[in-house]
Formats: C-alpha cells, structure tokens, sequence
C-alpha cells in the first residue's frame, strides 16, 4: 500500500531530551574530564567556540563524523608538537576523542514515552514514518540501535531507497544525504526515494532546535524562527501538501515534568493525525 500520510520526527531535543541536556552544566564537564580532553585544554566553551559551531556544516553533512573532527582540532591544536611528541600521544587523542564521543552518543539515548509511539508507528497501514535529523554521521547507527533495543524495526534511509520500503521507521540524517532538513534537496530525497509522490496529509514534530543549548549556535532564535518557516515552506512544495507542524518546545528549566505534558499533547495529536480528524 503506497502511504497517503507522512509523520516526520526530530531526533535531539524531540525524541531525545538527554542529547541536548548533554551539552548543559555539569554533564558536559564530567564527560571532558572522564575522556581525557578536559586535560588536554578542551573546555566546555572552547568546544562549542571552536569545534562545534565552525564545523557544524561539515559534521553534519559529511560522513566524517565526530570523531574525526575533535581529532583533528586536537592534531592541529598540538601542531609541530606531534612529530617530537612522547610515544602514544596521537593514539591517546584518539582515545581521547572517540571516548568523548562515545559518552555524548550513550547520553543520547530516546526518552522511555516516546516507545509504545513508536512500536505503533512501525507499521501503519498507509503511513510511512521518518525520523529527520540534522546529525552527525555517527548518529544514525545510533538510533538504529536504540530502536533495535526496543525491539523496533527500523532502516537508513539510504539503505532503502527503491521501489518498496520495507514496514519500518526510516533514519534520514543529514550526514547521510548531504543536505540539512530545511534544504529541498533533503526533502525531495526523501520523496523520491521512499516514493511518497501521493501524499495527503503531513505532520512535523520538531524543536527546530529551540531546545538545544544556549552556546549552540543551531539554536539560535533567529535561525530556529527561519529554520521553522523554510522547512514548511518546502514540504508544501516538494510534497504539495500543507503540513501540520508541532513544535516541541521545552520551557527553560522545566526538563522532564515540561516533557512529559508535551508528550500527551504528541499523543493525542499523532492519534488525530492518524485517525484523519483534528
């Protein structure tokens, strides 16, 4: 059955709180002093000033990944050093980096609400849902995996693009396409690929990054408000369809009580949205 209805879903800051509360307070600092980058100078704002914002578009979408990134911020940081370094400086970098990383992505886990949702969403007749994010590539194993351990079928979107998507949720991560969510090459992908080309009724839920921390510049207001706007503008484009979009906005300060109100809303919306009312 070709799907008439399309539920899109944000990754951090809408399915996972923990991935945005990473970057906030103590967590951050406690994950830079437990992979060794705290002792090689990296602070909390040195990592959004000066690897995390510029390198953002490149992260995001590339397949180089995380990773690699801090690795090279901390090769060119150590510059002329690395060649006259003691014995396994540049194997402990790595460590150091694939560690951090490794903490950022543990803490990046779905909130527990989101899965009886989910388990639902898997195969609806009709539906085709996707999990939309602007990430790093080293993301999208990771959800596969969270999804796998909640026992949800789920795919990459680039591994089942083709004639007949199989009965499960689909990962579509920036890195993997190349392109950022509010770009219509993202969209029009995603149609092309997943062969939504007779859709009827659309539902967006996404923080446009309003959720994310306050030294990321992806949550920036100004962007988030344009981020907003764009992405509606091409989903009525590509897919001819005026989508309904829900933004999940976290009040500052509110964390899991605020989250939780926000998820009865998700509910009762999703099974409207289902069901063909509201």
């Amino acid at each position: 059955m070709k799907p008439h209805k399309l539920l899109l879903l944000d990754y951090s800051g809408t399915l996972s709180l923990q991935a945005v509360l990473f970057g906030r307070g103590d967590s951050l600092q406690s994950a830079l002093e437990q992979s060794g980058l705290a002792c090689l100078g990296i602070t909390p704002s040195r990592l959004w000033e000066k690897i995390v914002n510029p390198t953002w578009e490149e992260g995001s979408t590339t397949p180089v990944g995380y990773r690699q990134i801090l690795l090279r911020h901390l090769l060119e940081d150590a510059g002329g050093e690395v060649s006259s370094a003691r014995p396994g400086f540049v194997p402990d970098l790595e460590r150091a980096a694939e560690a951090f990383v490794d903490f950022y992505l543990a803490a990046s886990r779905m909130e527990d609400p989101w899965r009886p949702l989910l388990r639902k969403l898997a195969d609806q007749p009709g539906l085709r849902t996707v999990i939309v994010t602007d990430h790093y590539a080293e993301a999208t194993a990771t959800i596969l995996r969270y999804l796998a351990d909640w026992e949800i079928p789920a795919v990459s979107a680039k591994e089942v693009f083709g004639p007949e998507p199989p009965a499960a949720l689909i990962v579509a991560n920036s890195a993997d396409l190349g392109v950022h969510k509010d770009t219509p090459c993202f969209w029009q992908s995603l149609k092309s690929g997943l062969g939504l080309h007779a859709l009827k009724d659309i539902l967006l839920i996404d923080d446009f990054g309003l959720n994310e921390h306050s030294s990321d510049a992806y949550g920036d207001r100004t962007r988030v408000e344009r981020r907003q706007e764009e992405t509606a503008r091409l989903l009525r484009e590509i897919f001819s369809v005026e989508a309904r979009i829900f933004r999940f906005f976290l009040e500052r300060g509110e964390g899991l009580p605020d989250y939780e109100r926000l998820m009865r809303r998700v509910e009762r919306l999703v099974n409207q949205f289902l069901e063909g009312t509201g």
